[in-house]
């Protein structure tokens, strides 16, 4: 149930380049939704991006949990209503209910929460403290941990990645456009180096994309948690090492980090949850016998 205290913070409509294999919108531009929703919540508290610099405080995400409860198709609208809930001395934690207020098959519903941790480099000035705590709203139950959380992922360096079965799913650099006005990595581009390493881990794991995609099956992510550990900047060498830490018959829980190529240290780490989607029907699909025994096999040691 969406809460009456929620303020509107974001809003467009989904475009085409958005969408991936399964035909809806890519897990990345949820976290977009969210980072710009964050800033105008920060502003219409009283303390945006200018009353920041008049200040001499800057904001930082430290982590986002989402969970995928419903598709964005292309063209479909998207709102984003957030709040506080929970306010520190110098921590802000902001919900943000991503919504489809359209007409059609997905609209009028949440289509994902995400909840974030936002550091401020200043305590935060009174006057917006007051402000926040006045706003705060309660969690929604859906919008809790289901899945993830549990894991105690390791502070690891990129050349102690392999000895626990991590494998490289991407090598790539960070171009200027993916960053913002400090020319820091956005969130956005971290979600989305996960994704595009995501078949590459499915190989790995011995399952045929390529020959998925033919039989019109893909892979969706119904929850992620990501922990950002310390900022990439326009320049950097990316490599992201990724593996599979627990299953069941139906559900994978990965875990991805993010390492500075040449230093090797832990940008980011990540849990997320995904399933095998059977596109012509749009339902979950299950492991077989021999599906689980190669899992097994392959499941990380940490």
């Amino acid at each position: 149930m969406s809460s009456p205290r929620l303020i509107p913070t974001f809003s467009t409509a989904v475009n085409t380049w958005q969408c991936d294999e399964n035909d809806h919108l890519n897990v990345q531009f949820y976290t977009e939704f969210a980072h710009e929703a964050s800033a105008h919540l920060l502003a219409r508290l009283g303390f945006g991006p200018r009353a920041q610099s008049a200040a001499g405080a800057t904001t930082a995400a430290l982590d986002d949990h989402v969970r995928y409860l419903r598709e964005f198709r292309v063209v479909e609208p998207v709102e984003v209503h957030s709040a506080p809930v929970e306010v520190g001395e110098r921590h802000l934690v902001a919900y943000h209910e991503v919504r489809n207020p359209g007409s059609g098959p997905g609209g009028g519903h949440v289509a994902a929460t995400i909840k974030r941790r936002i550091a401020c480099s200043e305590k935060w000035p009174a006057d917006f403290r007051a402000r926040a705590e006045a706003a705060i709203v309660e969690l929604p139950a859906a919008a809790k941990p289901r899945s993830v959380g549990k894991l105690d992922l390791p502070d690891l360096t990129l050349a102690q990645a392999a000895g626990i079965g991590l494998v490289e799913v991407g090598r790539t650099q960070i171009t200027p456009d993916e960053c913002d006005e400090r020319a820091e990595f956005l969130p956005r581009h971290q979600f989305g180096r996960y994704s595009d390493g995501a078949p590459v881990l499915w190989n790995h794991l011995g399952f045929d994309r390529a020959a998925m995609q033919d039989r019109q099956e893909g892979s969706v992510v119904v929850e992620m948690l990501n922990h950002y550990r310390r900022p990439l900047r326009a320049g950097d060498l990316a490599v992201v090492m990724s593996g599979l830490a627990a299953f069941t018959d139906k559900v994978l829980t990965f875990t991805h980090f993010l390492f500075e190529a040449e230093s090797g240290t832990l940008a980011a780490c990540a849990e997320a949850v995904g399933m095998k989607f059977d596109q012509k029907v749009r339902k979950i699909m299950t492991f077989s016998a021999q599906d689980r025994a190669r899992l097994a096999a392959r499941q990380l040691k940490f």
